[in-house]
């Protein structure tokens, strides 16, 4: 459209029209962009995430003989995509409203420049829309609502008819600001006195018939453009000077009523082919745009009235108008009022375009045969005026209303009162807005709109029942995605589980690109023995929607339920990719925990890095969590700090047991081992239920802290078959065969493949397997003869970990060159698994450190070493630097040891004797007495904590100290630390009297 005829408008004229432009162009964007959200733009696709634990080694190490698993549950998420309820925006209505209520403003400014009986007219229909408004409805105080009519009718009137009648010189930009002004002191009124909540909603619900009926008279208006538009395309001049032509005409006129035939067809049912039409809504975008074209040659051509001081005002008024009414039945997905603007577009573009053709041929045939420009006259009829086939396009249209029994009448009806249903329902008046939903089921029972918020009202009610019914019928004539999803649910919460998979099996027919259908069959499939079809529909899923994380999350649950298939294909998980989803990311650790083919160190989950400081955890984030507790190799203190922030969070109130199991395994590997074991006992004392399973897990952690004793007695308070095996191999490590054979004897009576073992260790029978070998010379240490056994073991790693031990006790008879000629007869380190090498490893360091060569000890111990062995290391690398007088290096490595081994007594004692003649008594005495609790009778710490005690002056503590001493060291052992304690109290005291005197 040519912009030329605006040379002569004043610059405030050129900048309003141009704004108007603008307003219109957002509306007809808005009116575009709610129709291709469609019904997502009042349901949306929510995620529901389910927690599914699987049983899993939390946690596992090994002696070189024997694995030790600490089995627990991981945790997978298995998420479904769940259809909201039906919700209500009232901003939505607000800003409709709003812009209303400018389209109002420019309507009313071009009005005022229309001749007297146009002006008449148009006055009576704008005060008909006031009429229709209900202003009563608002609650305004006083009953002021039901004056309210006539004073904005007196006041709008009033003002228009001033300038009108008084004011005529006023220029357009003066009047629509003077109306709006008068608008925004209504609107700001209104707003001050209102008693309800929404007003916008209730004022707009009210007035929809009004506006319905205003944007349908538009319609009909601009229906011919989309004609002149190719009455222009096909008689405009071409580059070669020559335009289409009347037969291109005809042709393209035809095409286009064809379609929009087809779309009448196919909306009333005549016909059910499976062909693309031309969007009703389209087409009525089209026809607004070319309207400015066309409506500016109507008036200018036939002289109607000023396009300058009125039409334009006039026509983007009610072009805005009408566009956003039409947006605004989308945007609360209102399918009866959208059909009805539907119907209005083809009807009145069938009726008016076919009048229009036939008046275009009558009239300008010669004049299109001359070549000669016809839309320049399009509008000056040479034999039959545009008016009497207006007439009769009105008349076609009201013959194809009156074809369907006038439904498109009570459609429009039953649109209004739905849309009341939502004002209510916004106002919290869940009775009343049922009622409106209702009524308008009663006019229209198929429509989607009524029965999905009637659906949405009985779920919130807890009434399942009536939600499958209403979700039944919105799926008759205009089905969905979501209220299939809906309707599934239903089934699936009132146990009919086949049910609900067939439900989506149908929506999955009926929506085939549909991936949150295909996501939740796969979730139900998941459910049940058909793993091929949970894989394939996940699978499938994840082209067809926007959040593919959740398909993509619920394979990776699948594999970890199935790990065969990883097996099978360990392809799979490449081709999954990353998504940074805490229930993606939850699974992909589960998969980790339970598959164990993946070493690298795991990435922390992305949501933990802005998450609160106390967050409220959903499922997803939960898992993932809980699950990165599990596998990080070094837990750092942020994700401590966050597992016991949100244990202790109440929301979190029914997670709190496995955050805090999560927790201790998470200390635990930060070698934070007495906060670990604390937890442990907690969770034993809090939970009779899984008591036993908490207590296997902290036997087995003390265990591999060297705690044998304690391990026992902790195993000791369980009565299974594993706890009883557990609890003999505890004192068989502890050296106690004796107390531990008939643990062996009644392990092996309930579990047969311990019958060997037991034979083996209490001389019953031959050691014959590699691993029985293993077994006797690993404890039988009283047989200064089992070598000869271990010269026979040919599985490298066994003779590796039980050669080991016979190094041991040739370093504590100081035959160093045995020990030596046993270390090179260890298994390569191409055979060993990383346990065995590190034993290796940590053999020759031994064997470097008793020897007392710092150098080779430093070197040798750089060497690979597995966590379990890197505390005794440094306390080998620290006593041969001491003995070197590397003091300074000395002591790093035995913080490093108090750091590591924190509760292994007898390091700790070495690493606090050290402290102490380094005179750091302090230090040396929070190292033993964080030990003590789980050493009470290891001697040499308690000695340690006696000394360190009378370096203090902490009598009291020390004579404690001594009684635990004397029951757990030996009576010439405690006699003779008796004399030098005596002698160091002694010794004090005689430093105080000094001193006092």
């Amino acid at each position: 459209m040519s912009l030329q005829f605006w040379k002569i408008w004043t610059k405030p004229e050129r900048i309003t029209y141009v704004v108007g432009l603008i307003l219109l162009g957002m509306s007809l964007g808005w009116l575009a962009l709610a129709g291709y959200r469609g019904l997502e733009n009042v349901v949306r696709w929510e995620v529901l995430n389910e927690l599914v634990g699987l049983p899993a080694a939390l946690y596992q190490f090994t002696d070189g003989l024997l694995t030790y698993p600490i089995q627990g549950q991981v945790q997978t998420v298995a998420g479904q995509f769940i259809a909201s309820p039906m919700r209500v925006y009232p901003v939505v209505a607000t800003v409709t409203v709003t812009g209303i209520c400018v389209a109002l403003a420019f309507a009313l400014a071009g009005i005022c420049r229309l001749p007297t009986l146009r002006y008449r007219l148009s006055m009576a229909a704008f005060i008909l829309l006031l009429a229709v408004c209900r202003f009563e409805a608002l609650g305004l105080p006083g009953g002021s609502g039901k004056w309210l009519f006539l004073v904005l009718a007196a006041l709008f009137g009033g003002l228009s008819f001033y300038f009108n009648a008084f004011r005529t010189a006023v220029g357009f930009t003066s009047r629509l600001a003077a109306f709006l002004g008068v608008i925004a002191l209504v609107a700001g009124a209104i707003s001050l006195g209102t008693s309800v909540a929404n007003p916008a909603l209730v004022l707009l619900s009210y007035s929809l018939p009004g506006l319905l009926l205003i944007s349908i008279l538009f319609i009909l208006f601009i229906a011919i453009e989309s004609v002149v538009g190719m009455v222009w395309l096909t008689s405009v001049s071409r580059p070669n000077g020559r335009p289409l032509g009347i037969v291109n005409f005809l042709f393209i006129s035809v095409l286009y009523l064809i379609n929009l035939l087809l779309i009448w067809l196919q909306n009333t049912k005549s016909i059910d082919w499976n062909i693309t039409t031309i969007s009703p809504f389209l087409l009525v975008g089209v026809s607004i745009v070319l309207g400015f074209w066309g409506f500016r040659r109507l008036v200018d051509q036939r002289e109607l009235l000023s396009f300058r001081q009125a039409g334009a005002g006039l026509y983007l008024g009610v072009a805005m108008l009408a566009t956003l009414t039409m947006a605004y039945a989308f945007a609360t997905a209102n399918d009866p009022l959208i059909e009805v603007f539907e119907d209005a577009i083809v009807y009145s573009h069938f009726g008016m375009g076919a009048a229009f053709v036939l008046y275009t041929v009558l009239n300008f045939w010669p004049i299109y045969q001359q070549r000669l420009p016809v839309y320049r006259v399009i509008y000056k009829a040479r034999t039959v005026d545009l008016p009497l086939f207006r007439l009769a396009g009105l008349v076609a249209i009201v013959g194809m209303v009156g074809s369907a029994n006038y439904f498109t009448v009570r459609q429009a009806y039953a649109a209004t009162l739905s849309a009341l249903g939502d004002a209510y329902v916004a106002e919290g008046q869940l009775d009343l807005g049922q009622s409106y939903y209702q009524e308008s089921i009663a006019e229209e029972f198929q429509q989607h709109k009524a029965n999905y918020a009637l659906a949405s009202i009985a779920l919130t009610r807890g009434d399942q029942t009536a939600a499958a019914l209403y979700f039944s019928k919105a799926l008759l004539k205009q089905p969905s995605p979501q209220a299939f999803a809906g309707l599934s649910d239903t089934y699936r919460q009132t146990n009919l589980f086949f049910e609900s998979i067939k439900t989506l099996q149908r929506g999955i027919q009926t929506f085939p690109n549909s991936g949150e259908l295909r996501t939740n069959l796969g979730y139900l499939y998941g459910k049940t023995a058909i793993a091929d079809s949970a894989y394939y529909y996940s699978q499938s899923a994840v082209a067809y929607t926007r959040r593919d994380e959740v398909p993509l999350a619920n394979l990776l649950g699948l594999y970890a339920r199935n790990p065969a298939v990883m097996a099978a294909d360990s392809a799979l998980l490449d081709q999954v990719g990353t998504r940074d989803e805490p229930a993606f990311e939850a699974n992909k650790l589960a998969l980790r925990l339970v598959a164990r083919r993946d070493t690298a160190a795991p990435a922390a989950p992305s949501w933990l890095t802005g998450a609160t400081p106390d967050p409220v955890l959903d499922a997803g984030q939960f898992a993932s969590l809980y699950n990165y507790a599990l596998v990080a190799p070094n837990p750092d203190s942020t994700l401590l700090n966050r597992l016991q922030k949100a244990a202790l969070n109440p929301a979190n109130q029914e997670l709190v047991d496995d955050l805090l199991l999560g927790l201790a395994i998470g200390r635990y590997r930060a070698n934070q081992q007495p906060e670990a074991f604390d937890l442990l006992n907690q969770l034993a004392s809090n939970d009779p239920k899984r008591a036993a399973s908490y207590r296997t897990m902290l036997g087995l952690l003390q265990a591999e802290q060297g705690l044998h004793r304690l391990a026992s007695q902790t195993f000791a308070l369980n009565s299974d078959t594993l706890s009883i095996f557990y609890r003999a191999l505890s004192l068989t490590k502890a050296g106690d065969l004796e107390a531990a054979q008939p643990l062996w004897s009644m392990a092996a009576r309930q579990d047969s493949s311990l019958l060997g073992i037991d034979q083996v260790l209490y001389g019953e029978k031959k050691p014959e397997t590699d691993l029985e070998k293993a077994f006797y010379v690993s404890y039988r240490t009283d047989d200064a003869n089992r070598g000869r056994t271990w010269e026979t073991i040919k599985e490298a790693n066994l003779k590796t970990v039980s050669g080991a031990t016979l190094i041991d006790d040739y370093l504590a008879t100081r035959q160093y060159f045995y020990a030596q000629m046993i270390l090179s007869q260890l298994g390569s380190p191409n055979q060993l698994t990383p346990f065995a090498l590190s034993v290796e490893n940590l053999s020759a360091v031994k064997i470097a450190s008793y020897r007392k060569k710092a150098a080779a000890t430093d070197s040798l111990a750089k060497a690979f070493f597995v966590p379990q062995h890197r505390a005794l290391v440094a306390a080998l690398r620290g006593s041969a630097l001491a003995a070197s007088k590397r003091t300074a290096e000395a002591r790093r490595a035995y913080e490093q040891v108090l750091q590591l081994a924190p509760v292994r007594g007898q390091l700790v004692a070495e690493a606090s004797q050290f402290l102490r003649a380094m005179k750091l008594v302090k230090p040396a005495y929070d190292a033993v007495r964080r030990a003590l609790p789980y050493n009470e009778n290891n001697p040499v710490l308690l000695k340690s904590y006696v000394l360190l005690c009378l370096d203090q002056s902490l009598f009291e503590y020390a004579e404690e100290g001594m009684v635990q001493l004397q029951v757990a060291d030996s009576p010439a052992d405690y006699q003779a630390f008796d004399v030098a304690y005596q002698q160091k109290v002694a010794a004090i005291e005689n430093a105080r009297n000094a001193f006092v005197q």
